[in-house]
């Protein structure tokens, strides 16, 4: 599985590099950037950088991408496909699309990390 960032979202995530990334469909991260007990009705992507190291054990694939290795469940795998991208739209929003297809119009881009690094 390979995800492509455009342009506009590399630029937007260039603080990132330091980060462990998660592309989280089912709300399993929280708000403080660790995992939450229960479960999400529906799919929501989210791309969040949370700390370095601490990745939840239950994100157990790794998503080969040009920002950095993107973690994902195992389980949420059916919603994806070999070759994905995230480009941004002309109002901003971060959109989730394999070949012939939109997966995802609103994806949330968040950072969680405890300290964001310079």
């Amino acid at each position: 599985m390979k995800l492509t960032l455009d342009d506009a979202v590399l630029s937007r995530l260039h603080t990132w590099t330091k980060a462990d990334v998660v592309l989280d469909y089912d709300q399993t991260i929280g708000e403080t950037g660790r995992p939450v007990d229960g479960c999400a009705i529906g799919t929501r992507f989210r791309l969040i950088a949370i700390d370095k190291g601490t990745v939840p054990p239950q994100f157990d694939v790794v998503i080969d991408s040009n920002l950095a290795p993107i973690y994902f469940k195992k389980d949420g795998e059916l919603f994806l496909t070999k070759d994905m991208t995230l480009t941004q739209n002309a109002d901003f929003r971060v959109q989730l699309k394999d070949a012939g297809s939109l997966i995802d119009s609103n994806v949330q881009v968040l950072d969680l990390r405890s300290k964001v690094a310079d």
